[in-house]
């Protein structure tokens, strides 16, 4: 088995039942972290002249990491149509988390870093973090990812399509909105203007203060003091004017548009070339710092889907409700 067929998603399809095994690249990371484990312990057992007992404690514990990872690539995510339940599997056979096929919403694609991967989500919890039952990848039509379509995705939905009734989960009827505000036939998308001016302000006054005789990086031009210089000036600038971006959903006209005050970025789209929403995870030095919320929609002249963020989230329990809220703008009587 090739490197490449390790790291992509894997599944086993039955009449009754599906195993997807999504974590596969562990596999070499498993690999990897072995030859690291062995070669730290022959310079400590050899340019240390340590007995094997002396280094007792960190074999076990560098034997205890490296069988974790092994033992997650193994992890699976069982959909029993038989037992109505889904069941993560560590190594492929202890249960770390059960939940019914009732509670269920879906497996839905989510976007991190430019790559993307499948995750399963709640009916309660839509978009969220989820459970990622997939590999990641970067291509829109990547083999892997069609088949996996395909073939597990549309069994595991025809499973939870079945059995989608009694406990159904049913979202509270939005009788007030949280996130916009009401101007006769135009619901307005409220914004921080403190939150961009607190940081946008000082990033221009530190990018007006490097133009002076005073400056803090000297007076050579370089590139480096370039290239600080317009990420002072011009992201301060973006930052200070994003809190007073205008967002609208005017239900009269049946168009979301998005206008800045100098005009830079404008946007308009008609309810009725809404293409779905998507939420990107963002992280920083593979530290979760926030989900945006990015609006599709076909733009006619050019015949391709464009992206809008019309919002970010750090708390993805916040993401259902807006949502919601913009489902019952836009789309009422659904």
């Amino acid at each position: 088995m090739s490197l490449k067929s390790l790291s992509q998603t894997r599944w086993k399809i039955e009449a009754d039942q599906v195993k997807i095994y999504p974590y596969g690249v562990f596999y070499i990371l498993s690999g990897v972290m072995a030859i690291l484990v062995a070669g730290l312990l022959f310079i400590y057992l050899n340019l240390m002249h340590a007995s094997v007992s002396d280094g007792l404690p960190l074999i076990i514990i560098s034997l205890l990491i490296v069988f974790i990872f092994w033992g997650y690539a193994g992890t699976s995510v069982e959909f029993d149509n038989g037992s109505g339940k889904m069941r993560k599997n560590f190594m492929g056979f202890i249960p770390v988390k059960t939940i019914p096929f009732e509670k269920l919403h879906g497996i839905n694609p989510v976007t991190t870093l430019g790559s993307y991967k499948y995750h399963l989500f709640r009916k309660d919890a839509k978009y969220g973090k989820g459970i990622a039952v997939s590999s990641s990848y970067t291509k829109n039509d990547d083999s892997n990812a069609l088949a996996f379509l395909d073939e597990a995705v549309d069994k595991i939905h025809g499973f939870l399509d079945a059995r989608d009734g009694a406990l159904s989960y049913v979202p509270a009827p939005i009788t007030a909105y949280k996130y916009f505000d009401k101007e006769g036939d135009t619901y307005v998308l409220k914004s921080s203007k403190i939150g961009g001016l607190v940081i946008g302000l000082p990033m221009i006054a530190a990018g007006i203060h490097e133009l002076t005789p005073y400056a803090w990086l000297g007076n050579e031009l370089s590139a480096g003091r370039i290239i600080c210089l317009i990420f002072l000036l011009i992201g301060g600038a973006a930052i200070a004017l994003a809190g007073f971006t205008r967002v609208t959903l005017d239900t009269q006209a049946q168009k979301l548009e998005r206008k800045s005050p100098i005009g830079l970025g404008n946007k308009s789209y008609a309810f009725a070339d809404y293409d779905g929403i998507q939420t990107v995870r963002k992280s920083m030095n593979f530290i979760y710092s926030g989900t945006d919320l990015q609006m599709y929609f076909l733009n006619q002249s050019t015949h391709k889907v464009e992206a809008i963020t019309v919002q970010s989230f750090y708390r993805t329990s916040k993401i259902d409700r807006f949502i919601q809220e913009v489902n019952s703008i836009m789309f009422p009587e659904k």
